[in-house]
């Protein structure tokens, strides 16, 4: 090696320790940023006709790969877990709070409380007060349990808009600085930190969608769902979302756009075929898919429970069961049943053995005159073996024989023998064997002979609920609606009254106890819309008891969510400790560093003086 070599490689040498103490300074600078690592310096020998004559800095990262990919797997169920935690703590507050008055399962048993005192004393005015006033409370419980469900829901949607935004302003950050590296690297540049910015934005993604990571050897990042939706290739991916404003009951998510009342998240693939990704189920974990199912499937539960219970209260108090009477008519059996006062959405039931099987099913009929109202199916009822027919009422009993028999088909006879009598024979055993036939009929009026009566009504006196499906099916978003009688909030003593002729006696307590009795005692069924039993099936019980396991259901949720939540949280931690021991910035470490490039620019500054001194020499010869 010529001293001119070794001049060359000393001068090389100071320049790099310049380099690398710029990057120590700015490792302690920028320690403890979020998504900065550690940045070292190596070298590239330059390579002369005599010998290496030159050393270039080149600026490397402190990254474990294996540890990231590990991270990016863990953001996304870690960030899921804490948004379903989010909504379901505050949804447990509503359903389960005691605080400033009752949630509805202790309002119930205050209604039921109020009516015992009312079948005990029927003739005490206090009594009718506190009945009417412990009724106001409990709808006025159910209005506001509702609105809070859709509150939530409503706050789920804009949340959703606002990821939405940020999504797309991350996957635009990132397919930036994709550009940003490749040209850099190329130019042999230093791009560490533009590939910390680049991480921190795609671990940023991973929080919102669950997504997976192909780097090139160009430098190029590729980013994409784990569905294997591309996010960012050449360009980001732009997401849509068309959010809506308040949401209500009525108001869910449908593949349909004239029926979905929210918004959902399409992107247009390449210019032309545009993807659907709630409809296509491309979004699996992250904060997106927690609030999609919050908004879509979860609050829409909790709904469906608010609903059933105000659904059950006004039937229990308004509605009563008409049994049919067994008839023969040679080999056939069947029943004659009396429908009179059928309202709409009121249901006719034929229960019947398949001769067959020996298996028990049933046939539903619900009273539907409106031809544009929406079409019910099976679905309409939670029991499998029910068959459920819409029957319009309008043209009269002759034509509602004729709409059954064309529903029942052969194995079953129906007429009507008599103004508004249903008569139903099956075909003496040898498909079907008719076991039952009954009508459960809502009684609209407050003095009719009935022990039922409107308690509980849709929003307005005379808008009685029936369980229509007219506009749509009246229980949906009930809950929201459901309100006291004003001709009872006027009267009480019509709590006691129940009939004109005879006029009721002030100490009747024939009211109270039959509507007691329906509280307590009569069960209803409760379908998967509630969440609480499988798909197609149901399970029947009082309300009470289901307005308990409401409760009950969504406080295990909660707890649930937060624990599972919590050992997420640990595997996160423990990734990010990792991380950050691995790839962050040791300031103890950098300043140690400073030390021997202290030593080593001084050797170099040495090494610069002795190759002067040498020159110098052989210049005096």
């Amino acid at each position: 090696m010529t001293i001119g070599s070794a001049l060359s490689i000393a001068v090389a040498g100071m320049q790099l320790n310049q380099t690398e103490t710029g990057v120590v300074a700015q490792n302690i600078a920028r320690a403890g940023q979020a998504g900065y690592t550690a940045k070292r310096v190596g070298t590239i020998d330059y390579q002369g006709l005599q010998g290496v004559f030159g050393l270039r800095a080149v600026v490397s990262r402190e990254f474990d790969k294996t540890i990231w990919s590990q991270l990016l797997q863990s953001s996304s169920p870690n960030a899921y877990l804490e948004t379903q935690q989010k909504y379901l703590s505050q949804l447990d507050q509503s359903m389960g709070k005691t605080d400033a008055g009752a949630n509805v399962a202790s309002a119930i048993v205050d209604f039921d409380q109020a009516l015992h005192g009312l079948a005990t004393s029927p003739d005490d005015v206090s009594s009718k007060m506190a009945m009417v006033d412990k009724a106001q409370v409990l709808a006025s419980q159910l209005n506001q349990a509702s609105d809070d469900v859709q509150a939530l829901r409503t706050s789920v949607e804009a949340e959703i808009a606002g990821q939405i935004d940020a999504v797309n302003g991350l996957t635009t950050k990132i397919a930036d600085l994709n550009a940003r590296i490749v040209g850099q690297e190329n130019a042999g540049q230093d791009v560490t930190n533009l590939q910390d910015a680049r991480d921190e934005a795609v671990r940023q993604l991973a929080t919102y969608m669950d997504i997976g990571t192909l780097e090139s050897t160009d430098g190029h990042l590729s980013v994409f769902t784990t569905t294997g939706l591309t996010l960012v290739s050449d360009h980001g991916t732009q997401f849509e979302f068309d959010a809506r404003g308040t949401l209500t009951a009525n108001t869910v998510w449908s593949a349909d756009d004239d029926a979905r009342g929210v918004g959902t998240i399409r992107v247009t693939d390449n210019g032309s075929q545009v993807v659907d990704l709630i409809a296509t189920d491309a979004l699996r974990s992250g904060s997106i898919a927690a609030l999609v199912e919050l908004r879509d499937v979860t609050l829409v539960h909790a709904q469906a429970q608010l609903d059933g219970i105000a659904a059950g209260l006004a039937e229990a108090m308004s509605n009563h069961t008409v049994d049919g009477t067994a008839v023969t008519s040679g080999a056939s059996n069947g029943f004659d049943i009396d429908l009179t006062g059928l309202q709409q959405g009121n249901r006719v039931t034929l229960s019947y053995t398949d001769a067959v099987t020996g298996k028990a099913k049933t046939v539903t009929i619900v009273r539907v005159d409106d031809p544009s109202a929406p079409a019910i199916d099976d679905t309409a009822t939670p029991d499998p073996d029910d068959t459920v027919h819409a029957v319009d009422f309008s043209g009269g009993m002759g034509s509602v024989a004729a709409q059954i028999q064309a529903a029942l088909g052969t194995d079953f006879t129906v007429s009507n023998p008599s103004g508004n009598v249903l008569q139903i024979l099956d075909d003496g055993g040898i498909a079907t064997r008719a076991t039952g036939l009954s009508a459960d009929i809502t009684s609209t009026a407050l003095q009719d002979g009935e022990t039922g009566m409107p308690l509980f009504t849709d929003g307005a006196a005379d808008d009685y609920y029936t369980g229509s499906f007219e506009h749509g099916s009246q229980k949906i978003g009930f809950a929201a609606r459901i309100t006291v009688n004003p001709a009872v909030i006027s009267d009480p003593s019509l709590l006691v009254k129940w009939q004109t002729s005879p006029a009721t006696a002030a100490g009747d307590a024939t009211r109270p106890l039959a509507l007691l009795a329906r509280l307590e005692t009569t069960s209803y069924t409760f379908g998967s819309e509630t969440g609480l039993a499988a798909e197609g099936h149901g399970f029947s019980t009082t309300l009470s008891t289901f307005a308990d396991r409401m409760v009950s259901y969504w406080g295990a949720a909660s707890a649930s969510a937060a624990s599972a939540l919590e050992s997420q949280s640990t595997i996160q931690s423990n990734l990010e400790e990792r991380m950050k021991t691995a790839s962050g910035v040791n300031v103890d470490q950098e300043l140690a560093r400073l030390i021997q490039l202290q030593s080593a620019y001084a050797a170099n500054a040495r090494v610069m003086s002795t190759a002067k001194e040498m020159l110098d020499a052989l210049m005096q010869v």
